[in-house]
């Protein structure tokens, strides 16, 4: 049968300005009490980098920096929202702005599997041959994507029209996708986030630009959705009963 899960909402204010009000969520599972721990507490050391059954404070004392010891903050906006979109299968999606060095928008899903509480990772769902063709799949759509845009660049510099700076802007976004083409030639595809759907996995491709080019990098991040009939082959028998209706 599958767990039921209820989620409750953890929040506190910020101690200093800006006086963010932050919230989070803690999982139970009545029935198998250590699932839910095992999710808390795999969710709060990743994101909020505590660990909840040990920390003294508030669980978002890391995420909140410290003004006085010159700590910055590290989560800005942070907001949740949590589904089930298989009867086995807690998905919880993070949004935000993530700060290290430099600050970038955040979007993730923490997806667990309502067995033992275990998060599925994308390399983790796959059987060795399983995770060449799917890996092969997602690499020549991303390549499809990524070439057409570059198609689109290059058409625009056609146009005499444009601005020096946005000839400039144009030919450095081209340069830099060509890069991102030959470097990730041979690699495998940058799985960025995994997202279970009704009917098929979301898998996101993360973006070409690094930091010190990110404002030149107007694509998205590539996203496919496989359909779960496709991937069942691919799958681990596990995984595979997880992703079955």
């Amino acid at each position: 049968a599958a767990q039921s899960v209820t989620v409750d909402t953890i929040s506190a204010m910020q101690p200093w300005p800006p006086h963010e009000r932050f919230t989070f969520p803690h999982f139970s599972t009545p029935e198998q009490p250590q699932l839910a721990e095992r999710i808390n507490r795999d969710i709060c050391n990743d994101l909020l980098e505590v660990d909840p059954n040990t920390v003294e404070g508030s669980i978002f004392q890391m995420a909140w920096g410290d003004p006085a010891h010159d700590q910055p903050q590290r989560l800005y906006s942070l907001k949740w929202a949590s589904t089930e979109p298989l009867p086995k299968v807690l998905s919880i999606m993070f949004s935000g702005e993530q700060c290290g060095a430099n600050c970038e928008g955040l979007t993730t899903h923490y997806v667990y599997d309502l067995d033992d509480g275990h998060r599925l990772r994308y390399d983790s769902l796959f059987t060795e041959d399983g995770l060449n063709a799917v890996d092969d799949t997602l690499r020549k759509h991303w390549r499809a994507v990524v070439e057409d845009h570059l198609k689109q660049i290059e058409d625009s510099l056609q146009v005499v029209s444009s601005s020096f700076d946005d000839r400039q802007g144009l030919e450095d976004a081209l340069a830099m996708y060509r890069q991102c083409l030959l470097e990730r030639v041979d690699q495998r595809p940058y799985v960025s986030d995994i997202e279970p759907l009704d009917q098929g996995l979301r898998v996101h491709v993360a973006k070409c630009g690094a930091h010190v080019d990110r404002e030149l990098d107007d694509l998205d991040e590539v996203s496919m959705d496989l359909p779960y009939a496709w991937l069942g082959p691919y799958l681990r028998p596990k995984v595979a009963s997880l992703f079955s209706r």
